[in-house]
């Protein structure tokens, strides 16, 4: 009798004791590979995971994730976090690794995994290199040895972390310990060979010229305005313009209120240097911030730039400014902060910056809100771009109206998505494509044979070496043919999936939506790519899924160019 796919809604012929093992491939890479990056690649992953779903018909693949440099002992992973997500919900039964180590490198968490989490849910883990499938009762005895190897993986991640931090605080108890490069501060220049830091002139002449112009009562706000008027680079362009930082987004930073109270505060200038600001307690915990009193100071460390009597008075003073705000009348709390909902989604249009939420005052007798500014433009000292002033209402009332729609849409995709699956031509696709990655892996086998064969037969002295040179590179040239072929072969095969993962993936997102009484971060992040502004105040919505019927006439375009 024919069974309906719970993730899918496939007819399939299978029998009532038999479970469709939808799979989802998960791959992981992170700097802790080292050397072996190359081996341990995204590509050569998925190559692995691809061929082995070639030779194994009866599992189907419903989904692919992909944590890209994200370390083995965080668990906070996208694509891990989806991945557990999608189990929970059926949409996939099985979970694929190149190795057990690509779920994790923490023993107690991966076993808790592999061991409890895993069954309990009916999930079938295979580990391709480590030749273990839970669902084999007489899986290789080596397998056995997985709990071991997740010992060894979890202690070379801690014991490499704690060597290091080993010896970066020996270096600071000594007074050997310098930053990167990077990180320097403004005014100096690394000297890794004295192991201290160098005056550099002009910025330490800037240095100077803002602490006097500070002692003189110019506020942080004037003494940016001023520096970028006169066309002073700031520290993070001047990094830029060194080629001590590649990233674009400094080749333009301004002087900034921020920029000019760190240096009037820092008393690096005095030559003293200090360690250990942010420190991380163990290995898998991120770095916090760290009380003044677990500073290590290191006194004469390098040349002053500030006499110690000036950067006191210019303290004093900042404390003095600092105590005069802290009596100002604080803001009424707004009704509603949707900034949360917000956070990294709203563009400005005409710079392509992100744009700031921040809390404005509103009329007398109005209660404060909450608008949007162009981030380059405030940066900028409104000297770049424009306000592009929108308060954030405006903004949800627009993504309100376009989700509505998408809601709306729905119901039409969802009944494309049953008709799909009972189309003929779809199914004569399927097989199609099934018996000709049948085929494809027969003659790879055969030329697979024939290199094994190539071996004996020079060890029995049948042909030469020359020959077997010869003969060796025509097999491996077409078997890699082959793999190829086979590669695109069960992409086909899996097209039909793939497609309806994504568009299911959609149709859950705005059915969540529509049963929510308010809409929430989740449903923000699956369905709202971002939202540009425009100097004209009008704004455009971009949906991560723009057109929900894209991926399912992409896959019958596909049926039709084949069958023709």
């Amino acid at each position: 009798m024919a069974r309906k796919s719970r993730a899918y809604g496939v007819e399939a012929e299978k029998e009532p004791d038999v479970k469709l093992v939808l799979a989802g491939v998960y791959k992981r890479l992170s700097v802790e590979d080292g050397d072996n990056s190359e081996n341990n690649s995204i590509a050569n992953q998925q190559k692995l995971a691809i061929h082995y779903l070639s030779e194994h018909s009866d599992i189907h693949l419903a989904e692919q994730y992909e944590d890209n440099g994200f370390t083995g002992m965080n668990y906070n992973r996208p694509g891990y976090r989806q991945m557990l997500c999608d189990l929970q919900s059926g949409r996939i039964n099985c979970v694929i690794v190149k190795d057990i180590s690509r779920l994790g490198r923490h023993f107690v968490m991966t076993s808790e995994l592999v061991e409890r989490i895993f069954p309990q849910l009916g999930v079938r883990l295979i580990c391709i290199n480590d030749n273990y499938d839970s669902a084999d009762e007489n899986a290789d005895p080596t397998a056995l040895t997985l709990p071991l190897k997740m010992v060894m993986n979890d202690y070379y991640v801690k014991d490499i972390s704690q060597k290091i931090r080993s010896s970066i605080t020996a270096k600071m108890d000594a007074g050997e310990f310098l930053p990167s490069r990077g990180s320097v501060p403004y005014g100096y220049l690394r000297n890794a060979e004295q192991v201290t830091f160098d005056i550099d002139s002009e910025p330490a002449a800037i240095v100077q010229e803002i602490y006097a112009k500070r002692l003189h009562g110019s506020n942080y706000n004037a003494i940016a305005k001023e520096l970028n008027a006169r066309g002073i680079p700031s520290p993070g362009r001047l990094r830029y313009l060194r080629g001590v930082s590649k990233r674009s987004q400094y080749a333009q930073t301004l002087w900034s209120h921020a920029a000019v109270a760190k240096i009037l505060s820092d008393p690096v200038y005095t030559g003293v240097r200090i360690h250990g600001k942010v420190k991380r307690d163990r290995l898998g915990l991120p770095k916090t911030d760290r009380p003044q009193e677990e500073w290590q100071y290191i006194e004469n460390a390098h040349d002053p730039i500030i006499p110690i009597e000036l950067f006191r008075q210019v303290q004093e003073i900042n404390r003095l400014e600092k105590e005069r705000r802290s009596h100002f009348v604080k803001r009424e709390a707004v009704e509603v902060d949707y900034r949360p909902l917000l956070k990294g989604k709203v563009f400005c249009a005409d710079c392509g910056g992100m744009m700031s939420g921040v809390k404005r005052l509103g009329r007398p007798g109005t209660r404060p809100d909450i608008v949007y500014e162009c981030r380059n433009y405030l940066q900028s000292q409104r000297t770049r771009c424009g306000i592009h002033y929108i308060s954030q209402d405006t903004i949800m009332s627009e993504v309100k109206a376009l989700l509505n729609h998408q809601v709306k849409t729905a119901v039409d995709v969802e009944q494309l998505c049953k008709d799909v699956r009972l189309m003929p031509k779809v199914h004569t696709f399927q097989s199609t494509s099934k018996q000709r990655l049948s085929g494809l892996s027969a003659k790879r086998k055969g030329i697979e044979g024939r290199l094994e064969q190539l071996l004996v037969d020079l060890a029995q002295r049948v042909i030469t070496r020359d020959e077997y040179e010869y003969m060796r590179a025509q097999y491996e040239r077409q078997r890699d043919e082959l793999i190829s072929q086979e590669a695109q072969a069960g992409e086909r095969i899996n097209a039909l999936a793939a497609a309806l993962s994504s568009t299911e993936r959609w149709l859950q997102s705005v059915k969540r939506y529509h049963t929510l009484p308010e809409i929430d971060r989740e449903v923000m992040d699956s369905l709202v790519e971002k939202a540009l502004v425009f100097a004209d105040r009008h704004i455009k919505i971009v949906l991560r899924y723009a057109d929900p019927y894209k991926p399912l006439s992409d896959f019958l375009q596909g049926v039709e160019e084949n069958a023709g």
